[in-house]
């Protein structure tokens, strides 16, 4: 646990919520909307969406390589 809450708002980047959880060593971080809980974002909930964006990532190097 953690004395000052980091928090985040629901239009906040994953990447801007990933460097927060990296630079403090957090691995969960509360959702506010209208200042109430709205949720709470895990670092796997971060993960999971990084891996998608690289897969897609991916798949679109690769299309353009085969030229389709």
């Amino acid at each position: 646990m953690t004395r000052d809450l980091v928090t985040c708002k629901p239009d906040d980047s994953v990447a801007k919520i990933m460097a927060v959880m990296t630079d403090r060593r957090i691995r969960h971080v509360p959702v506010l909307r209208d200042g109430r809980l709205a949720g709470i974002i895990s670092i796997g909930d971060v993960v999971k969406v990084r891996l998608g964006e690289i897969e897609q990532e991916a798949s679109a190097l690769c299309a353009y390589i085969a030229g389709t």
